[in-house]
Formats: C-alpha cells, structure tokens, sequence
C-alpha cells in the first residue's frame, strides 16, 4: 500500500528532524508550509483548469521537496518507502544536483521538463522562501533569486494551462 499523506508528513518530519532555517525555525514548519501551498494550487490546476496533474502526488513531492537535497534520503529511500516513481521524479527534479549550474539556469532546466507539479511545488517554494518573514539581514541577495524566479514560474505554469495564482 503507497503511503498516505499523513505517512509523508511523518516521512519528512523524520528526515528533518533537528533541523532549522536560517532564522533558527523548526525546518518542517517550512516544509508545511510549501506542501499547503502547492496542495492548494494542484488542486486548483485540477478541479478548475482541468489539467491532467495528481494533487495527492504534488502533495507528498512538496512534503519530500528538499529531502533528498538536505538529508541522508536517497530517490531509493523513497522508492522502498513506496513512493510512487510521479513523486519521486518530482522530488528529483527539485533537488539541486551537482552540475555547475546558477540558480536561474536551475529554474530554467526545471520549467524545460514541463512538469506542472513540480513547477508548482518550485513556485510555493521560492514565495515562502522570499516571504518577509523568513528574511533576514544580509540575506537581500538571496531572497531577491527566489524573488526573482517567481514571475518566471507563475509565466512556466501558465503556459501549461494553469490559471491560479
């Protein structure tokens, strides 16, 4: 039996446990965060626009977005845990890897794979991560990239069809 969301909660709670953001915040209150985001807009991109997009997958991929990239958890990890191979591409198509790439190269490659619910799952991402209050001193740089990138998610999602925000 796949897991279930609460499975994926639990999951990456798990893997971040201890961890915090750089404003010295449980990680997972930022996973949450993302993961609400996104459900909401597949969802939206589902009922609404009536594109072919699983929101039960974008919800567990968000849950897992930085899971591979932040802790000890393989794309096999997850395939053992059950994972079905939409969510695991995903979750790899958001994870940083190590080809010299710069942060707009790394959206751009994302939006060339066309894959709305990792589009979306990257868009609920970079918002929170550019949030006010996640900011902090020394870090304008850092959130003007995440800023930065939004527009050209929100431009990615809507030409597959999407109409939310």
């Amino acid at each position: 039996m796949p897991p279930t969301n609460f499975d994926t909660h639990q999951f990456a709670a798990q893997a971040h446990a201890g961890q915090v953001d750089k404003g010295g915040k449980p990680y997972i209150r930022h996973i949450n965060r993302v993961a609400a985001a996104a459900d909401k807009r597949a969802r939206h991109a589902l009922e609404v626009d009536g594109l072919k997009v699983n929101p039960e997958h974008v919800l567990q991929a968000a849950y897992l977005h930085d899971v591979i990239e932040d802790t000890k958890t393989t794309p096999e990890d997850l395939a053992r845990a059950g994972y079905a191979p939409e969510v695991i591409e995903m979750v790899r198509l958001l994870t940083k890897t190590d080809e010299p790439m710069n942060y707009a190269e790394r959206i751009t490659a994302l939006i060339e794979t066309r894959n709305l619910g990792a589009i979306l799952i990257k868009l609920s991402d970079n918002e929170d991560n550019a949030s006010i209050e996640r900011q902090l001193p020394n870090m304008e740089s850092v959130t003007a990239r995440y800023a930065a990138s939004i527009p050209r998610l929100r431009e990615a999602a809507a030409a597959l069809g999407y109409t939310g925000s």
